[in-house]
């Protein structure tokens, strides 16, 4: 199977674009829900409409925890669609969604391995015993933490990038600059350009 020699260039190309509409859409979805959960949350606790007061704070409080958590996610699905597991277009859609699946957790232990960092070098020192040291037991609550995070962006993601790796490998297959032609059909030989010689008798 031949693929063509400027076709590897415009891999990264197409798994950044991926990356990005994946990232676009994970930050509209989970910003969205964290903003109409709260607005019904406060509104049902107090009976009213009122929650709609909350909306405006809420999106201010939900867009950099959002944040915090699609951008690593979305390098993470990148580097695995363009270098760890590429997305190739003569693939079968098992092979696809077990590398989608595979990038989800690549972006899931970037997301959470910046959480850790920013867990610990933010909120541990708000947290002192009588002593001024840090209490150890706070680590549990910041595991429990993390774990709670990375489970919740694993069942709120797992669709999305399962139907980005899709969306890749179908748009790979329509292009023939990536490779050999659709429907499995391969390249062989090469093709002769210029005209073809007569031999003098």
């Amino acid at each position: 199977m031949t693929i063509l020699p400027h076709a590897r260039s415009h891999y990264a190309a197409a798994a950044a674009v991926t990356a990005a509409i994946l990232a676009l859409v994970a930050f509209v979805v989970a910003a969205a829900d964290g903003v109409i959960g709260l607005v019904y949350t406060q509104g049902r606790t107090l009976e009213s409409l009122d929650g709609f007061e909350y909306a405006l704070p809420a999106l201010g409080v939900t867009v950099p925890y959002v944040l915090w958590h699609v951008i690593p996610l979305a390098a993470g699905v990148f580097l695995s669609f363009w270098w760890v597991l590429p997305i190739r277009p003569q693939q079968r859609v098992g092979g696809v969604v077990l590398r989608s699946i595979v990038a989800l957790v690549i972006g899931l232990a970037i997301a959470i391995a910046i959480e850790a960092v920013r867990l610990t070098t933010s909120d541990l020192p708000v947290n002192p015993t009588q002593g001024g040291a840090v209490d150890n037991r706070y680590y549990i609550l910041v595991l429990g933490g993390l774990a709670n995070d990375a489970w919740n962006l694993f069942a709120g993601s797992f669709g999305l990038v399962v139907a980005a790796g899709l969306a890749m490998w179908g748009w790979l297959r329509t292009r023939p600059v990536y490779g050999p032609l659709r429907h499995g059909t391969t390249q062989t030989g090469t093709t002769q350009t210029g005209p073809v010689p007569v031999s003098a008798e």
